[in-house]
């Protein structure tokens, strides 16, 4: 016998793994392809606010050309609506109800169709919270993406005929065009100061207390992430307004940061202090934004009492209306409502 010759030890072994090597690629490229799609399907979403950029470049270009003697604040009104009709179709055909219709027979089982209710899409329960004249501060709980917050503006412009003024973090100016957006939606990194003319102004104001870190390192248990931050209750006190809170159900089901290592992203993050957790989801999970009670100017409160206050009141708007842990697959199953027709046989 020749010992010599590996195949003729282990007859066809060779063979075997040539003839495995494609399965083995096929087999990673499915393992694959869902995860590649998780963390691919954020960026569209980060794509279609950043196409804010080049269409309002392009309105003002229009605008200096063709309108430069028009009224500017009518003219980017219109160009907001624009974008709220845009977003407010996203929020329906992304995150609305799908109807399920089963037609059931006496004697069997006729048919099941699914369909998309464009009547019933990203809900806002509580609007009537917000004032429709005056001012008034929102603070709402940071999801990964606050995707909510471009919703809730757009539905307030088409149903309110009001643009939130929004405080945003600082690493936004950085990118490239981002001035004009920010100077058509109101979108501003935010000083104590800023924000109290802005309130003194009568228009409205949302501020995320949490923040990128909130964004960050926060999870499907909705632990409100504030740390000691009190500059939106110090806007609130010198402003004399009333606060709003403000939470989206299933926000942390639509995109997630990874849980690997996050001792190691936190300090990178305390030292870059820009978001540096991959995210990953766009999961069309059901959205609802619940608008709470608003909390009244109490002038004999410290910054850090109201701070405590507000806090409790987000943490009951959690417990009231969000199921905990989130489920990813629970909270895409929230879009679909049954319809059951039953009729007797002719």
């Amino acid at each position: 016998m020749d010992n010599g010759s590996g195949s003729t030890i282990f007859p066809g072994l060779g063979s075997t793994l040539i003839a495995a090597v494609p399965e083995w690629f096929g087999w990673m490229h499915n393992l694959s392809l869902p995860l590649l799609v998780m963390f691919v399907l954020p960026w569209m979403y980060v794509l279609l606010i950043l196409s804010s950029i080049p269409y309002l470049h392009l309105c003002n270009m229009l605008r200096l050309q063709f309108w430069r003697n028009s009224n500017e604040n009518e003219f980017w009104n219109k160009a907001r609506w624009l974008m709220a009709y845009v977003w407010n179709l996203h929020s329906r055909i992304f995150h609305g109800n799908m109807l399920l219709v089963i037609n059931i027979s006496e004697s069997h089982f006729k048919s099941i169709f699914l369909h998309t209710s464009f009547l019933a899409g990203y809900e806002v329960t509580g609007l009537e919270n917000l004032p429709e004249t005056g001012p008034a501060l929102l603070i709402y709980y940071h999801g990964a993406l606050p995707i909510d917050m471009y919703y809730l503006t757009a539905d307030t412009m088409l149903k309110r005929n009001r643009l939130i003024h929004t405080v945003g973090d600082r690493f936004l100016d950085h990118i490239p065009g981002w001035r004009l957006v920010s100077r058509v939606m109101k979108v501003t990194s935010g000083s104590v100061q800023s924000c109290v003319s802005t309130l003194r102004a009568g228009e409205l104001l949302s501020i995320a207390p949490g923040g990128v870190y909130e964004a960050q390192f926060g999870d499907n248990m909705y632990e409100v992430l504030w740390k000691n931050r009190t500059g939106f209750a110090r806007v609130a006190l010198e402003a004399k307004v009333p606060i709003i809170p403000m939470f989206t159900v299933n926000i942390r089901e639509c995109f997630r940061t990874v849980s690997l290592a996050r001792w190691l992203f936190v300090r990178i993050y305390n030292v870059l202090k820009i978001p540096v957790l991959p995210i990953y989801g766009g999961f069309p999970v059901k959205l609802r934004t619940v608008l709470g009670k608003p909390i009244p100017y109490d002038g004999s409160l410290s910054p850090a009492d109201l701070q405590e206050k507000v806090a409790g009141a987000i943490a009951e708007l959690v417990q009231e209306h969000q199921r905990r842990p989130g489920e990813i697959l629970q909270a895409i199953g929230d879009r679909f409502e049954a319809v059951h027709l039953q009729r007797k046989e002719t």
